[in-house]
């Protein structure tokens, strides 16, 4: 399937999500750091989680509509 990269995409709540917010997850059993957001050719977008405490993983890719953001990342 093509994959598009894209800048921002929307949570659960419609709130915009960018590289470097952190996000729940629905289910709870992830806080997360968003590392990557692409959108598939029917229109889903994904985002890239890096969990908070493991700083190193590659991260997890998850449907963009199952998280929440709970933080804003700094923008320059």
């Amino acid at each position: 399937m093509p994959t598009r990269k894209l800048n921002k995409t929307m949570d659960v709540d419609g709130r915009e999500l960018r590289k470097g917010d952190t996000v729940a997850t629905l289910s709870g059993n992830i806080t997360a750091k968003v590392t990557d957001i692409v959108m598939e050719s029917d229109r889903t977008s994904f985002v890239c989680l890096r969990p908070v405490h493991r700083p190193f993983s590659k991260g997890i890719w998850h449907a963009a509509d199952q998280v929440q953001r709970i933080a804003v990342a700094k923008r320059d």
